[in-house]
């Protein structure tokens, strides 16, 4: 024999490079009509076996290894190797059970069988054809695997052609996305090219089969290799409901890194052809996205040319210096009732602002100035119901802050707003608030002192024969929170807990003074809740500060894990005692109250346990002895999949619809829940039990395939869009993993509507 040619092993140091195919050389299979094995998904698998290195250790830069059970040949010319042969060169490995190897011209041959992988990619087949040099070849009778960020590639196919580095052909092949040996679906192609450089990969006369079905043809499509954005049709959405059949296809823009676009033309057959868009940007200083609809020609409307449109923007101009634009407008007070699928009441104000925020030091302290201008479009309701809020054009607020030591610190808020509305007076509101606290506390207790000024000066504008004028207000405030902890360690269930006793007390003075000279531009009276006993204003924004002369007594008790901290439990009781009867109402008059005290409020909330969780809220009207509200509420959760929850809410008088007021009495169930293995229930009903009928219904089953490679949703939804108004919806979706999903997705609406709700994929079988 000549001296380059040896048994096993045998290292040949050729000048040549050998390169092995690159990113889609792997073969796991499709099973081509067999029955599909599937495997434990989050197991790591692979259909063709990694090929076996010599395990020599690395190989020399710029050499190859060969070792095989024989080997003949002449050096420098030609080299046959047969037998468990093993080539490696760099990252890149081939095992065959023979190859034939031309040195002069680089041609490799190899057969019966091989597998050639580089990284993560692996192809394999029963004879390869390939040059060393140009990266050039084919397989017949490939199988290929890839996987690039969790993103996982197989497919089989009658030949493979290598086209240079990282470009690939397939000929008559299957591809999909599923674990090893599942071919519960997949893509069949006359030809598919693969770009890897570019990203690009292009099926030709494709059909999608499903279950063995050819369910879908296209004689091109195009889609991205490694799941990175790329320019083309989206997939369709297709939904059923009071409006109709509907169907939308995207077509989507990569137009840079940093933009993109999507147009969507969307039918409805009810109403006509939709046309809707979204332009994203980002840049390293500001973002946003623009989005739009337009319906020309509404047919189930007596409104025409509608439209919706939203501009959300951020800007960071500095490190202390911020900005941005929030716009949104629709063409009629129906849009969103029509096309959204969702109820416009009393209080929908669609927002359009433009605001700068400025954070800095300043005298030692914080200063945070925030401009504004801000103006709402106001749906009405169904029955013509809106109340427009005033306009703020334009609105500038200061708030410094500073903490002198740990027990002193300062405020101080400057605030000056000019309030515009068509129908009611306009004018102009200075407010000036300094306040000054103190905060003594240790491990048992704290006491916090405090006490402001708050001044506040009115420009008015005349307006329906009411002359022009100046008002102002000066009003002090004095108030002292103060409250002690108790500890003590418990017991439930051989569980280590500790459990605190906290009463607290807070007081707070404010003297009175009728204001009904003055405007209402931003004030509303607060809902009376457990939180609202310890502020010292009932009324939100600055045009009504209320009398007090009062003491908030409350006991409040907790449960933490004594290992991790965690709260596990909190509940409290609490109550407000006044000193005098005096208070000021909404249109700034004063007024007596009727008792001394205040209605009782409870609440009561947290996890029993990691499954259980329980929520509850008492208002206990002590004047009428009844309760004026109520809520209550429980879910188990034991694991992602499973959820159900109950809830019922009780108002002996609240605003109903458009400032009809009466007795609510409501009952919420939901659930998700597997009815058997891979196959999943949703459900809600959240039902008016005074007026005898559902506020929404929702019903639906989910399917996730055992190797976790598609799933299926039927959601079906009713629900109340106005006084005696409705609609329906039937959305459908069927998800291919890491490929596309077509249909309509659900998961919003489910994610709303089932406390606890989990998406299937977050389901381990």
């Amino acid at each position: 024999m000549s001296r380059l040619f040896c048994l096993k092993p045998l290292v040949l140091a050729l000048a040549t490079g050998f390169a092995a195919s690159g990113s889609l050389v792997a073969a796991p299979s499709l099973s081509l009509g067999d029955a599909a094995v599937c495997h434990a998904p989050d197991a790591p698998q692979q259909m063709v076996a990694a090929p076996q290195s010599s395990g020599e250790g690395a190989v020399p830069p710029g050499a190859t290894r060969v070792n095989a059970d024989s080997l003949n040949g002449q050096s420098q010319t030609r080299v046959h190797a047969k037998g468990d042969v093993v080539v490696e060169r760099g990252t890149q490995t081939l095992n065959a059970d023979w190859i034939d190897y031309d040195q002069q011209s680089q041609q490799l041959k190899a057969g019966d069988a091989f597998t050639l992988a580089d990284g993560n990619s692996r192809v394999s087949g029963s004879n390869l054809a390939y040059n060393l040099g140009s990266q050039e070849g084919e397989a017949e009778a490939a199988r290929f695997e890839a996987e690039n960020d969790n993103r996982r590639l197989q497919g089989v196919g009658e030949k493979i052609q290598m086209a240079g580095k990282n470009r690939y052909r397939l000929s008559q092949a299957k591809f999909n996305t599923c674990n090893p040996g599942d071919d519960s679906w997949y893509i069949e192609a006359a030809s598919i090219d693969a770009d890897y450089d570019k990203n690009i990969g292009v099926a030709r006369n494709a059909k999608f089969v499903f279950g063995g079905v050819p369910l879908m043809y296209t004689p091109w499509i195009d889609f991205p290799l490694n799941g990175d954005r790329k320019s083309g049709l989206m997939t369709p959405t297709v939904k059923i409901g009071s409006d109709g059949f509907e169907l939308g296809v995207p077509y989507y823009f990569n137009l840079a890194p940093n933009y993109d676009a999507t147009v969507k033309p969307h039918f409805i057959s009810r109403r006509g052809l939709q046309l809707g868009g979204q332009f994203r940007y980002l840049q390293p200083k500001y973002q946003g996205s623009v989005n739009g609809e337009w319906l020309p020609d509404d047919r189930a409307s007596e409104h025409h040319n509608r439209y919706k449109l939203d501009w959300q923007h951020r800007h960071q101009f500095s490190t202390k210096l911020s900005g941005g634009i929030d716009f949104h407008q629709v063409s009629d007070n129906d849009y969103y009732r029509d096309l959204m699928g969702s109820s416009t009441s009393s209080n929908v104000n669609l927002n359009r602002q433009l605001w700068l925020d400025h954070q800095t030091e300043a005298w030692g302290g914080r200063l945070s100035s925030y401009f504004t201008l801000q103006k709402y479009q106001t749906l009405a309701s169904s029955s013509g119901y809106k109340d427009p809020p005033y306009a703020m054009l334009p609105r500038l607020s200061s708030n410094w802050s500073r903490h002198f030591n740990d027990t002193y610190s300062a405020n101080v808020l400057a605030q000056a707003t000019y309030f515009s509305h068509r129908d009611k007076q306009e004018g102009a509101r200075v407010v000036l608030n300094p306040s000054f606290m103190a905060d003594f506390h240790n491990d048992w207790g704290f006491v916090r002192p405090k006490v402001g000024v708050h001044a506040t000066y009115y420009d008015l504008r005349a307006f329906e024969g009411e002359r022009a004028r100046h008002v102002s207000r000066i009003l002090p405030t004095f108030s002292v929170d103060s409250g002690m902890v108790f500890e003590r360690p418990w017991r439930w269930r051989d569980e280590g807990l500790i459990q605190t006793l906290e009463p607290r007390l807070f007081y707070t003075y404010i003297p009175k003074r009728s204001q009904n000279d003055l405007p209402l531009f931003d004030a509303s009276e607060n809902s009376f809740t457990y939180e609202q006993l310890f502020r010292e204003n009932r009324f939100s924004g600055q045009d009504r500060i209320n009398a007090a002369n009062f003491i908030t007594a409350a006991l409040q008790t907790r449960l933490y894990d004594d290992k991790t901290g965690a709260e596990r439990l909190s509940a409290g009781v609490g109550q407000r005692y006044y000193f005098n009867k005096d208070t000021v109402l909404l249109d700034g008059s004063i007024a007596k109250t009727e008792r001394d005290r205040s209605d009782i409020l409870v609440f009561a909330r947290g996890n029993i346990n990691d499954q259980w969780r329980v929520e509850a809220n008492w208002h206990y009207n002590e004047n009428l002895k009844t309760s004026e509200n109520f809520d209550a509420g429980w879910r188990y959760s034991p694991e992602p999949g499973k959820a159900v929850s109950m809830r019922y809410k009780f108002g002996r008088y609240e605003e109903i619809y458009d400032g009809n007021y009466g007795k609510i009495r409501q009952i919420d169930a939901a659930v998700q829940w597997p009815i058997r293995r891979n196959y999943y229930i949703v459900a809600r009903q959240n039902y008016d039990l005074t007026h005898s009928r559902s506020l929404q219904q929702l019903l639906g089953i989910e399917y996730q395939s055992p190797c976790r490679c598609w799933s299926a949703s039927v959601v079906g939804q009713r629900y109340i869009t106005g006084i005696n108004e409705s609609k329906n919806a039937v959305f459908f979706q069927l998800q291919l993993r890491n490929l596309t999903s077509v249909g309509n997705n659900p998961f919003e609406q489910l994610r709303t509507a089932i406390p606890g709700y989990s998406s299937i994929y977050e389901v381990k079988h």
